[in-house]
C-alpha cells in the first residue's frame, strides 16, 4: 500500500502529523508480505519515498527507498513516476493507494481557490481547518490528468482530500480501482486517523467498510466544529449501470432541470461554492417514483458503505446518499461546457 502525501503546501505541518500518527497504529513486519510504502513530499523537505515497517523488537523503522530533487508532486508525471518505481521494486499481487492533499473534486484546475473570478467571493472562518484551500505552487491535478497517471490497476484509492465523493470522480477512474473511498463534503485538515484505519487495510481482502466507520467514529466522537465527517464508499464495477439507468432518466426529464429548485437540494458545500450536491437528492426533484426506484436500486449498489455527521462545520446534512454531483441549472456557461467533457456526461448526456 502507498500513502501519498502531496504536502509541500500549507497543510504541511498536517501530513507531518499524520505521517508521525501511522506508527503509533499497525506496521507490518520487516519479513512481512505486507508492504507499507510512504512517499512524503513536505514543506522545506525534499520528496522521499520510505518503507515502514516493525523489526523483530517491535520497534517501526523507516527505510529510504528512493530520495527525490525538488519536484511539484501535485502533478501527473510525479504520481505516475512513483507507482512505477513502487510496481518495480515492490512487485505484489495488488496495491492500494492512499492519496493526501487538497481537493476540489471535479472542478477545473485553480476553480476552487478563484472562483471569486466567477463571482462573489466571501471569506471563509474555516478556511484554516479544512483541506479544500492550499496547493503547490498553484498546480493542481486534473481529475483526467489522475486517472491517466495511474499507470496500474488498483485494488482501491482512498482520497484524503476534500470533496473527491462525486460521481464525476468515480466515473472517471472507475477503471482504475475495484474501490474508492471519498468525501462528498470537505474534509478537515487533519484528515484520517492513521493510527486507526492502517489495520483494516492489510486485511487478506481490504476492510473499507471498516476504514470508512473508524474514520467517521474518531470525528463523530469529537465536539464542536471538529464533529464533522461525510465519507462513502464506493463500487466501480457498479457506476455504469448507474450511468445507464441515469441517463434514461435524464433524457425522460430533460425539460426539468434547467429550472430545477436548486435551494432545495441537499448541497455539501458552504459559502458559495455551490458545485457539490447530493446525487440521490437532485434526482428525486424531477424522477418519476418508478425511475427513482429504478435509481435508488442501482446508487445503493455503487455506495454501499456511507456515514456522515448531521452538521459539518456550518453545513446541515439532513439528506445524504454518500455521493455528490454538478447540478447544471446552478452553474455556469463554462461550467457546463467543461463539464462536457467528464466520461459521466459522456455516458448520460446530463448536459447536452
Amino acid at each position: 500500500m502507498i500513502i501519498y502525501f502531496a504536502a509541500n503546501n500549507n497543510l504541511s505541518s498536517y501530513a507531518e502529523n499524520n505521517i508521525e500518527s501511522l506508527s503509533k497504529g499497525y506496521i507490518p513486519g520487516e519479513e512481512s508480505d505486507d508492504i507499507l510504502l510512504v512517499y512524503s513530499h513536505t514543506e522545506n523537505n525534499l520528496p522521499v519515498l520510505l518503507r515502514l515497517y516493525k523489526d523483530n523488537s517491535g520497534s517501526v523503522k523507516q527505510d529510504v527507498v528512493s530520495n527525490y530533487e525538488q519536484q511539484n508532486s501535485t502533478t501527473p508525471e510525479v504520481l505516475e513516476s512513483v507507482l512505477d518505481k513502487v510496481k518495480v521494486i515492490f512487485p505484489a499481487r495488488e496495491y492500494g493507494l492512499i492519496l493526501w492533499s487538497h481537493g476540489t473534486g471535479w472542478l477545473p484546475e485553480d476553480y476552487y481557490e478563484n472562483s471569486n473570478q466567477y463571482g462573489v467571493q466571501f471569506p471563509d472562518p474555516y478556511a484554516h481547518m479544512v483541506k479544500s484551500f492550499g496547493y503547490e505552487d498553484g498546480v493542481e491535478m486534473d481529475i483526467k490528468d489522475l486517472s491517466n497517471a495511474i499507470p496500474y490497476h488498483l485494488s482501491f484509492i482512498i482520497f484524503d482530500c476534500c470533496l473527491m465523493g462525486g460521481i464525476e470522480v468515480a466515473y472517471e477512474i472507475k477503471d482504475k480501482c475495484d474501490y474508492i473511498v471519498a468525501s462528498p463534503a470537505e474534509i478537515l485538515a487533519t484528515g484520517f486517523p492513521y493510527d486507526k484505519v492502517v489495520e483494516p487495510l492489510f486485511e487478506k481482502k481490504a476492510n473499507l467498510e471498516e476504514v470508512c466507520e473508524r474514520y467517521y467514529d474518531f470525528y463523530n466522537s469529537q465536539s464542536g466544529v471538529y464533529r464533522s465527517a461525510t465519507i462513502a464508499l464506493y463500487n466501480t464495477e457498479k457506476l455504469e449501470t448507474l450511468a445507464s439507468v441515469c441517463r434514461n432518466i435524464f433524457a425522460a426529464n430533460r425539460d426539468k432541470l434547467p429550472a430545477l429548485p436548486v435551494k432545495n437540494i441537499q448541497g455539501y458545500f458552504r459559502l458559495n461554492k455551490h458545485w457539490f450536491y447530493d446525487l440521490e437528492d437532485f434526482v428525486s426533484q424531477f424522477a418519476s417514483q418508478e425511475e427513482l426506484l429504478q435509481f435508488n436500486n442501482a446508487l445503493s449498489q455503487v455506495v454501499t458503505t456511507k456515514f456522515y455527521t448531521p452538521i459539518f462545520l456550518d453545513l446541515t446534512i439532513s439528506r445524504y446518499s454518500g455521493i455528490s454531483t454538478y447540478v447544471p441549472s446552478n452553474g455556469s456557461a463554462y461550467l457546463d461546457n467543461y463539464y462536457k467533457g467528464y466520461k459521466w456526461n459522456t455516458a448520460t448526456q446530463m448536459i447536452k
